[in-house]
């Protein structure tokens, strides 16, 4: 069984939508035929957001929300709409959980996250590639008046509406996501979070030098505080060794990148947040459909039966039941 903590497939199927793109079938790395071939217990959909691109990024994720019940609705013999640990262990389909990725979507409002909460939403990133109400992200790197990279930000993190946020959010039952939160962001987090949170989509930095990925310092942390993060499939993330090789995501490249954060994180630490559709790269198991050769090549690796439960789904399972409930 699996559970992917983080997609940005119904954001493709938004832009897609006139020209007929639907969950049942489509071109992209997620729909329902091929989250039933790699055995998908959960697999959470992000309702994403680009700031650059929305008027209103509230108006425009519950756009999104529509398109999704109505995509979940469509093919309900499939797949359903779960908003707890308990829906989840009880449903027979495909469980879909309702998350967002970029904490703009409220707007600088607790009412609004409210409203979030009650149309589903069970977990939100609580920043992008951008400043916003909540916090910060990755230093903008502007050379020549462009955007050339990203570096950490180690000195500025949750601004004081960020730290009502996150309290509230665990008041709620709705699991705080630090990818893409600034290092500084995350240490606030970590020390002021009463409840586990995850990083959604995040791996080790001292594998793969990319800001968006954890310190060893960061992950040993929030390993402590019972926390977890989603093994990121997006090339960038993985490997920095692309000299003699084509730019894709490797099997092996993430079966190392498991091995570390396992080692220094623990069994219990690491989950998969596959970034499914939120990339254009090339994936050697291709899409979803082939997530099961990962699990088999965990397998030739020696990770160990109790190990890759825990990682495919177990530690995710564990979060939800926890935070949500």
């Amino acid at each position: 069984m699996i559970v992917d903590l983080h997609c940005d497939t119904i954001s493709e199927i938004f832009k897609g939508r006139k020209a007929g793109m639907n969950l049942k079938e489509n071109r992209l790395m997620i729909d329902i035929n091929k989250l039933k071939k790699s055995d998908t217990l959960l697999q959470c959909f992000a309702m994403f957001t680009h700031l650059g691109d929305v008027k209103s990024p509230y108006d425009y994720v519950n756009e999104l929300i529509d398109l999704f019940e109505v995509e979940i609705e469509k093919n309900s013999s499939d797949i359903s709409f779960v908003k707890s640990y308990d829906d989840i262990i009880s449903n027979k389909k495909i469980s879909a959980f309702l998350t967002i990725e970029e904490g703009e979507a409220i707007e600088g409002s607790i009412d609004n996250l409210e409203h979030f909460y009650n149309r589903g939403v069970r977990m939100m990133t609580l920043t992008w590639n951008f400043e916003n109400s909540i916090g910060f992200g990755n230093k903008r790197v502007i050379k020549d008046g462009k955007l050339v990279g990203y570096i950490p930000d180690t000195e500025n993190g949750l601004k004081p509406f960020g730290f009502e946020v996150v309290e509230k959010m665990e008041e709620m039952g709705m699991i705080v996501d630090v990818s893409h939160l600034s290092d500084a962001g995350i240490y606030d987090i970590i020390d002021m979070a009463r409840k586990p949170f995850v990083a959604s989509h995040s791996n080790a930095r001292v594998v793969c030098d990319h800001p968006r990925n954890l310190t060893d310092d960061l992950i040993k942390k929030m390993a402590n505080k019972g926390c977890i993060s989603g093994l990121n499939f997006y090339p960038d993330f993985l490997s920095n060794n692309f000299s003699n090789r084509e730019r894709m995501a490797y099997i092996d490249d993430a079966i190392e990148m498991l091995k570390y954060m396992v080692n220094l994180g623990g069994s219990e630490f690491v989950a998969l947040g596959s970034d499914y559709d939120g990339f254009d790269d090339i994936l050697e198991w291709k899409d979803a459909s082939g997530t099961k050769s990962l699990i088999e090549a965990m397998d030739k690796a020696g990770f160990g039966h109790s190990l890759i439960e825990n990682i495919t789904y177990k530690n995710a399972l564990r979060v939800i039941k926890e935070v949500v409930g």
